[in-house]
């Protein structure tokens, strides 16, 4: 049903699974990282659940109605209707070739298959976050997601995270790889503000908005690999007027961050904020042992 109701008022699928469609945010047309996501009701089978990871919002189709137009149920209702009538067909799902599956430390040749994504809810994956130091459940949920998968006919679920080519990061208490194509992840919610802040992976990430989750949202690139530096410079260079690193104390993150020194006007190597630890997550744990 949702799926009909946003090619009704003019929005199309940027990309599509077998169990999620993800679009531009209809509540914010302008943003360049897709992160509205429609996902299929456990109950119904329908694609009639929806999570804007920009704005937070999320819930079935009569809360998008509701939060889209600014209106109440009743009118939510009526405003179905008049939209879609007494009709209902499953739209087309856009044409795609299914990505290349691999991870860092699993063989490529494992028979990995999708089964669902969704909402983080799970409470072993929450549990999870929580001995990482990630408390802020409802803040860290505008950003990642749950992935359920099988592995060679095994099955298992975990902490989702998309990049750029809609490929993912998964972490969970036992194991951390990669769905998909391997990229960056761009998280732009805050256009009037002329600073990024960059990150090694999506935990360090969490990480820092846990620690500082009274201050507003910035901007911020996850690298998801060192490799991809050179993406990452090309995405942001010359675009913001300060550049804030954020990455790990090692000889990978010591080159990565003089990489980004080199090539950016005003960046600034934030480690000596935690140059006693390996990376902002260990930093966050510290903090919490010493409370």
């Amino acid at each position: 049903m949702l799926l009909q109701i946003l090619e009704k008022i003019g929005f199309e699928p940027i990309r599509a699974t077998a169990n999620s469609y993800q679009y531009k945010s209809p509540f914010n047309p302008t943003e360049r990282t897709p992160s509205f996501f429609v996902f299929q009701n456990s109950n119904s089978g329908e694609f009639s659940n929806f999570k804007d990871y920009s704005s937070g919002k999320g819930g079935d189709y009569y809360k998008f109605l509701m939060e889209y137009f600014h209106i109440d149920f009743k009118s939510a209702k009526q405003k179905l209707q008049d939209l879609i009538g007494g009709e209902y067909q499953e739209p087309k799902r856009p044409t795609q070739n299914k990505p290349p599956i691999f991870s860092f430390n699993q063989p490529k040749e494992k028979n990995y298959e999708i089964k669902k994504i969704s909402q983080l809810q799970n409470r072993a994956l929450i549990d999870y976050l929580k001995e990482r130091g990630l408390k802020e459940i409802e803040l860290h949920q505008r950003f990642i997601g749950e992935i359920y998968y099988t592995l060679d006919n095994k099955n298992y679920f975990a902490i989702s995270f998309i990049n750029e080519a809609g490929g993912r990061e998964i972490r969970n208490k036992y194991f951390k790889g990669s769905f998909g194509k391997k990229d960056i992840s761009l998280i732009l919610p805050n256009p009037k503000d002329k600073r990024i802040k960059i990150y090694e992976g999506f935990i360090d990430f969490l990480s820092y908005l846990e620690i500082n989750k009274k201050a507003p949202l910035s901007n911020y690139l996850i690298l998801n690999s060192v490799s991809l530096r050179e993406r990452g410079l090309n995405a942001i260079q010359g675009k913001y007027e300060a550049y804030e690193l954020y990455l790990d104390n090692d000889k990978s993150g010591d080159e990565t961050t003089q990489f980004f020194i080199d090539n950016l006007d005003n960046a600034n190597d934030k480690r000596v904020h935690y140059k006693s630890y390996k990376d902002l997550n260990e930093f966050l744990c510290g903090i919490i042992v010493a409370q």
